[in-house]
């Protein structure tokens, strides 16, 4: 990644990080965001989240920059997604269709 798109990118987790911490929740380990906000999300960002809850679910991720991203997470035990909640592949699937709607690669 560019280092000019590392920075943008980066911009936006924080800022969406701050609008978490803001709300009330603990910068330790920030929220997944409303579902509702995912219209004003870039692309990296809703990548970013997707993968959180992929990491967070302990699905194996497939991607080195996924890994790298997320190699503090609990360690995977499934690269199947059917190992998460029902609400979390809602909440995934939820996601990916707006990232398609906006075009974003990968989804």
């Amino acid at each position: 990644m560019k280092r000019t798109c590392r920075r943008v990118f980066l911009a936006g987790i924080l800022a969406v990080s701050a609008g978490l911490v803001a709300a009330g929740h603990t910068a330790a380990k920030p929220a997944i965001p409303d579902p509702a906000r995912f219209g004003a999300m870039t692309c990296q960002q809703l990548w970013y989240v997707e993968q959180k809850v992929l990491a967070d679910g302990r699905v194996c991720l497939t991607t080195e920059r996924a890994r790298r991203a997320f190699k503090r997470s609990e360690r995977c035990i499934s690269s199947s997604e059917a190992i998460l909640p029902g609400s979390s592949r809602d909440y995934l699937a939820r996601l990916r269709k707006q990232a398609r709607q906006k075009g974003c690669s990968g989804f």
